[in-house]
C-alpha cells in the first residue's frame, strides 16, 4: 500500500503545482544517489514555501488510502510533506529511515508535530513508531492528541492494552470525543471500564462534570447486577446526553439483561451516537 500511496501523492502534487513538484522530485532524487539527513530535513521543511497554502483541485487518487478522511482537506504543502516522508522509506535502509523520522519528531514545531502524528497511519513500517505515538497520547496539546485519537486506526492497531486504556482515559481528561475513537468498541475491556468508572466517581465527588460518552464503554460490557445498577444510578443523575449514551450502549450490549434495561430506560430511543453528540447537555 505504501508504494501505491507514494505514487498517488506524486500524481497529486505534480498535477497541482508542477514547478514545486519538479524541485521537490529533483531534491529527492539527489537523496537516492547521496543521502544526507540535512537535505532530507530541508526538503521536509521547505514544502510550505514551495507549495503554499492552497489545496489540490483534484485528489481522488488518494481516496483508496484515506479511510478516515484525513487527507481530503490537507493542503498541497501537507501532502508534499507526506510524500517526502513516504519517499524516505524507498531511499534508505530501515534503520536510517526510523532514525530520521524520529529526529523529525524531536525537532518538530506544533504544525509539523500534528502532521507527523497524522502521518503515522500512512507511513511505511508504521509499527516502528509506536513510542512516538505514545508520546502523542500523553500530550496535553489537544491538536496533537486528537491527531492520534481521532480519524486514525493507528492506536487501536498498534497500542498494547495499557497504552490503549491510557489513550481513552486521556481523552476523558481532555474532554475530547471518546465515542468516535476508531476501534473503541472492538478494544473495550474490563480494565478500561474500571478506570473510566473510577474517573467518573472521582469527578462527581468533586462536583465536576463527567464526559457523557465515557459511559459507552461500561454500557457495552455491563452484565452483572452491580454493573447494571451502576449504570441505573448514573442514568438517574445524568444529563440528557449521559442518559442517552447509557441507553444506547446498553442497547448495543449483547447481554440479555443489558438489552432489557435499555428498553426500560429509553423505550422509544432511536438515535445514533452522532445524534447524541449534538444534544443539549442539560
Amino acid at each position: 500500500m505504501s508504494d501505491n500511496l507514494n505514487s498517488a501523492l506524486q500524481r497529486v502534487i505534480e498535477n497541482t503545482h508542477s514547478d514545486a513538484a519538479d524541485k521537490l522530485l529533483a531534491g529527492l532524487s539527489s537523496l537516492k544517489s547521496a543521502f544526507s539527513s540535512q537535505q532530507f530535513f530541508y526538503l521536509f521543511a521547505i514544502c510550505p514555501r514551495w507549495f503554499g497554502k492552497g489545496t489540490p483541485e483534484e485528489n481522488t487518487d488518494l481516496i483508496p488510502f484515506d479511510h478516515y478522511g484525513v487527507l481530503h482537506n490537507w493542503s498541497n504543502a501537507q501532502l508534499a510533506r507526506l510524500f517526502v516522508l513516504s519517499t524516505l522509506a524507498q531511499t534508505v535502509d530501515k534503520q536510517s529511515y526510523k532514525k530520521n523520522i524520529n529526529e523529525l519528531f524531536k525537532t518538530a514545531d506544533l504544525n509539523e508535530m500534528v502532521l507527523l502524528v497524522h502521518a503515522l497511519s500512512f507511513l511505511p513500517e508504521p509499527e516502528a513508531f509506536v513510542e512516538r505515538a505514545r508520546e502523542a497520547a500523553r500530550s496535553n496539546i489537544e491538536s496533537v492528541f486528537c491527531a492520534l485519537a481521532h480519524n486514525s486506526n493507528y492506536a487501536s492497531k498498534y497500542f498494547d492494552l495499557a497504552g490503549w486504556n491510557q489513550l481513552v482515559l486521556k481523552a476523558a481528561f481532555l474532554a475530547v470525543p471518546i465515542w468516535s475513537m476508531v476501534g473503541l468498541r472492538e478494544r473495550n475491556n474490563t480494565e478500561l471500564v474500571t478506570m473510566l468508572k473510577n474517573y467518573a466517581i472521582e469527578r462527581q465527588a468533586a462536583a465536576r462534570t463527567v464526559p457523557w460518552d465515557l459511559f459507552c464503554c461500561p454500557g457495552w460490557l455491563a452484565s452483572s447486577e452491580p454493573e447494571l445498577e451502576f449504570l441505573v444510578q448514573q442514568h438517574a443523575r445524568g444529563t440528557n446526553k449521559i442518559k442517552a449514551a447509557i441507553s444506547m450502549a446498553l442497547s448495543e450490549n449483547t447481554h440479555r439483561e443489558a438489552k432489557k434495561l435499555a428498553a426500560t430506560l429509553a423505550p422509544q430511543q432511536k438515535i445514533s451516537w452522532q445524534d447524541i453528540a449534538t444534544l443539549e447537555n442539560e
